[in-house]
Order: structure tokens, then sequence, then C-alpha cells
């Protein structure tokens, strides 16, 4: 069986030396100003990547929704697809919530700048543990202490491409492709161990549309899949939106660290 951890990672790889720049411009002007050129406002591979990604590290808060399907490769090679809806809420740079409902959990994680809780609503236990100051550090502590992963952490981070800049080998434009019947900029990234494909829209808010995350080096080239809409960036969260509140019945329980976080510092 795979690692589920590893299903659920999203973009902790891309790359700085994004190699082949494949322009998405056309080459060759327009005979006449009235030729219908569907080519004419498209834009070079890194300037979709960079717009996208500098248009989330300006926003603050936001709230997006996750349609997700993953595989998991059996012991005999055969793959079998599991799906999940998700629902996040950002506030920078110290409150994240996360709504996870899958064919294997359902889960709520609340971080509110001191501590984070990650609650099993489908088993009403819950763990609280304290948490650094920011979003950024808390995903990286629940990830290296807890072996905790909130799919596609690092578009909450601060800088959203910063770790989505460091493997990828190579970069093609693939063309202008639907999703969910709006066409939106496709890209192809090769990375060593991953291969991304991302759909970007092509409206004034250059938004991440979908995303395909295939893992060619595992058994099965398993692959992780999310299809993002109704993006908020005005969102308007109730007090108590980022703060947990057990419920009547619910049973605390403790996590421990993984062995990699026993090591003295």
């Amino acid at each position: 069986m795979i690692n589920t951890r590893i299903l659920l990672a999203f973009l902790l790889t891309c790359t700085t030396s994004l190699v082949s720049f494949s322009p998405l411009r056309s080459q060759t002007p327009p005979t006449t100003p009235e030729t219908n050129d569907p080519t004419k406002d498209l834009k070079t591979v890194t300037q979709v990547l960079d717009e996208m990604c500098s248009f989330l590290k300006d926003h603050k808060s936001f709230s997006v929704e996750m349609d997700v399907t993953y595989d998991n490769v059996l012991d005999s090679g055969q793959k079998v697809q599991y799906s999940a809806y998700q629902r996040i809420g950002i506030n920078k740079p110290n409150q994240l919530r996360s709504d996870y409902i899958g064919d294997q959990r359902d889960t709520r994680f609340y971080y509110d700048g001191k501590s984070f809780t990650l609650h099993f609503t489908d088993s009403d236990f819950y763990t609280t543990k304290p948490a650094a100051s920011t979003i950024d550090e808390t995903i990286d502590q629940i990830e290296e202490q807890y072996d905790i992963s909130i799919p596609l952490s690092n578009l909450f981070k601060s800088d959203p491409c910063q770790e989505l800049k460091l493997e990828i080998q190579d970069s093609k434009f693939i063309g202008v492709d639907m999703v969910n019947r709006v066409p939106g900029y496709h890209l192809l990234f090769t990375g060593t161990e991953r291969d991304f494909q991302l759909w970007v829209t092509r409206d004034p808010q250059p938004l991440l549309m979908k995303i395909i995350i295939s893992y060619k080096n595992l058994p099965g080239e398993p692959q992780y899949t999310a299809i993002l809409s109704n993006w908020n960036f005005k969102p308007s969260f109730k007090a108590n939106t980022f703060i947990f509140e057990p419920p009547k019945d619910a049973y605390q329980i403790e996590i421990l660290p993984t062995e990699n976080d026993s090591k003295p510092e």
C-alpha cells in the first residue's frame, strides 16, 4: 500500500529552474486586425505560474473548496480511486481551518495562532497541541513532528511558490483546456519524482482551477487530483471559525511526535 501522506501532500516541490519556458504566445502575428487568433492573449509558462502565485501571495484572507480524487495501489498492483471534499479558510498570518470529508477519513483542522486541533469527526476523537505563531511554521511543524499533512498546504503559506519552484526540471504548455467546461491554461511541469499538471484561469484573477500530481517513481504511478472552486477573497469568517470547541461527547486523545522528531536540536 502506498503512503497516504505522500498522496495527500501537495506541491512540496516545483522548481527554480524551469528549464524549458515554452512560449504560449503565437510567434506569428495576425495577418489582419480582424483575424480571430485564440492565442493572441496568451502568456509564457513562467508568467502564468508567477502571476498565479503572486496573486495568492498578495491576498491575506481567502477561502476555497476542493473536490479531490486520489489513487491507492494495492499489493496486487491494481489501482483503487478514492474521493474527498475539502473546504479551506485562511486568514494570514496565523489562522487556518480545513474541513475534509472523504472516503477514508472525515477530519477538521483548526489553527488559531496559539494551538492546533485535529478533530476526527467520524469518531469524535480530537487532539490539541501548542502551535507555532504563523501558518508557515505550523504547517512545517505538524508535518515534521506529527506526520500530519494538509493537502495542498503550500498554497496557504505566505509565499506559495517558494517551495513550488524547487524540483521541476522542465515545463511545457499543453493548451487551453477545460475544467468543468471553463477553458484555462494547461501547463505540465516535470520533476525528479513527481510530474504536475496545472490548469490556471485566463481571467484577470489568475486562479488555480485544477492540479494533477503524478507520482511516477511509485509502483503503479498513482495520481492525486484536485479541482478547486468557489475562491473567495473577501470571506466573512465568524469569530469562532478557527477556534475548536469540543463537542459534548468528544474524547481527547494524545498523539506523540514521530521518531524523526526525537533527535536533539
